[in-house]
């Protein structure tokens, strides 16, 4: 039985495309920095390695992630022009900004936005199991442009070539959508529930979206026969279309293996099995390109630490030591002010690989939805650059035909300088399933005071060098606003800032918000430490109130 167990186990990783260590030494060399360095790269020409180094290394100010279904959608997405310009277009907001690079994902894991042979797309699957609605005009929309021998993934490959952008494919490799959208089931989902990574009923006794158990339809990466299917469809895109990298996006959404149902970290032999995912999927990019003459880079979206990466089966530092990734895309863009982004940036730079970080639309909101305003994408932005991201992602934002103000400049420190911005601990009450397991919470608020006297401390990036606006006279303002669940314990806490105390100038006693005006030689270029202590030792020493938000509205002269 023992036996028969580990010959299992060798056949499935071989399947998978996982390699044993004595495989991937006869595959690779030892790099000069000690890691193994698998030669995914030796088949390819001395000019085809230099071609792909050289589009790595491109310019992507910022990467616009496009889910390019909303014009199917529309009333003119039946034709080229109509796709492209019409009133819900995803490309008309590009001109005058600094989108380098288009990231066109079509469709969910399963169903697509493309005529596919080896999946099922959006109007098969509405029209084969009679799903109206909206997706009426989906379907009639595909058909339409499947009659004009084009559709979303080549209309955005012609433009982008037209304006000299870079064109990726993204593929949401396990996207959850299909908990709730019956026409993101396809016939090989619904015909093979030993797929899932749940069940419906088990979803409902779960405790609804906060619970992984929530998202049953999420694809069990130990079934061989989920990786083959993946794989075929990430071999058809790279071979059909003439794209400039693929993007294997693992972010959405990060769960992959029953533990993590559980909150439990992926096993070593999940994690091997995942790398050998990724090494095949690396393989049929390299021979794709190949094929063509011109190299298919590999990209992949994963959460924003090493150890979020590890905890879903993601070896991210093998994957970078290994040459299975060119470009390095990282977090959901949840927690865009906060997410600790220097462990992962610093990794990726020692072995020569760019990275981008996310700021999605949804982590863009905040009380009263104001976080969707251009300062705040900006202050988002500029944590980033400060943490040493080569570029943005940006992601679920869909902007109008005209001319997107928050694409035109957050894609570089230079266009951020002496712009005014809005800092902020992100705020965070409900996480749900799907980004618990990829996302890092520790950072993020509410904070509880409590009635012992004890500090507690919320870490506040600020990318900015106040302190050197401050001397150089061009810092207008630098409020500290701070909102706390009881209103009335305002008067009974003390704030620190960097250990210096602050004194409250304003207070809304109705809203629980307050107001204090620090010099701006107290802050500090990166983490800011805000202190929180109640002044009043309550009779039960239990909670006082919770810091619920804190922002730093930054204007300059």
């Amino acid at each position: 039985m023992q036996h028969l167990q580990k010959h299992n186990r060798r056949e499935f990783l071989k399947r998978s495309g996982a390699a044993p260590l004595g495989a991937a030494l006869a595959l690779g060399v030892i790099s000069p920095r000690g890691g193994l360095a698998v030669h995914a790269d030796a088949s390819e020409s001395a000019e085809m390695a230099a071609a792909r180094k050289k589009a790595q290394q491109r310019r992507r100010r910022l990467i616009y992630n496009d889910d390019g279904c909303g014009p199917l959608g529309s009333p003119t997405g039946n034709t080229a022009d109509g796709f492209l310009y019409g009133p819900q277009s995803r490309m008309g907001a590009l001109r005058g900004s600094q989108v380098d690079s288009v990231f066109i994902c079509s469709g969910a894991t399963h169903v697509l936005t493309h005529p596919t042979a080896v999946a099922e797309s959006y109007a098969d699957v509405a029209q084969r199991y009679g799903i109206g609605g909206e997706w009426e005009a989906y379907r009639a929309n595909m058909r339409a442009l499947e009659g004009l021998k084009t559709d979303a993934i080549q209309l955005t490959i012609d433009h982008c070539r037209k304006h000299e952008l870079e064109v990726c494919y993204s593929h949401r490799i396990n996207d959850i959508h299909n908990t709730f959208l019956e026409v993101e089931r396809s016939t090989w989902f619904r015909e093979h529930p030993q797929f899932w990574m749940g069940k419906p009923d088990e979803a409902a006794k779960a405790g609804g979206a906060n619970s992984p158990k929530h998202w049953w339809s999420a694809l069990d990466f130990e079934q061989p026969n989920v990786l083959d299917h993946l794989a075929r469809i990430q071999e058809e895109v790279s071979s059909k279309y003439d794209v400039d990298g693929m993007e294997i996006d693992y972010f959405r959404s990060p769960m992959f293996f029953r533990p993590n149902l559980d909150y439990q970290p992926a096993t070593a032999t999940q994690v091997e099995i995942l790398t050998g995912f990724q090494r095949r999927l690396r393989k049929i990019h390299l021979q794709a390109g190949n094929k063509r003459g011109r190299p298919i880079l590999t990209a992949a979206r994963v959460p924003a630490t090493p150890s979020a990466c590890r905890h879903v089966g993601i070896d991210i530092e093998r994957w970078l030591k290994e040459g299975l990734v060119d470009v390095l895309n990282v977090g959901g863009g949840y927690v865009p002010f906060t997410e600790p982004l220097d462990e992962i940036v610093k990794l990726a730079h020692s072995v020569g690989i760019p990275v981008y970080s996310t700021i999605s639309a949804s982590g863009m909101r905040g009380p009263d939805n104001r976080y969707s305003a251009v300062e705040a994408w900006r202050g988002a932005a500029s944590n980033m650059w400060h943490a040493g991201v080569d570029g943005i992602v940006t992601f679920n934002i869909f902007p109008a035909v005209g001319p997107e103000p928050r694409f035109v400049d957050i894609g570089s420190k230079e266009t951020l300088a002496g712009r005014n911005k809005l800092f902020v601990i992100d705020p965070i009450r409900i996480l749900e399933g799907d980004l618990v397991q990829g996302i890092t919470q520790t950072q993020a608020l509410p904070v509880s005071i409590h009635g012992d006297g004890k500090s507690v401390v919320a870490v506040l990036p600020i990318g900015d060098d106040l302190p050197a606006a401050g001397k150089r006279g061009t810092l207008a303002s630098a409020d500290l606003r701070v909102r706390l669940s009881d209103p009335q314990a305002i008067d009974a806490i003390e704030v620190s800032l960097n250990g210096a105390v602050l004194a409250v100038t304003e207070q809304e006693p109705k809203t629980g918000w307050f107001v204090c005006r620090p010099k701006p030689e107290q802050y500090r270029l990166g983490r800011n430490a805000l202190a929180f202590r109640a002044t009043r030792v309550a009779a039960d020493r239990k909670h006082v109130a919770d810091v619920t938000h804190v922002e730093v509205p930054v204007q300059y002269n």
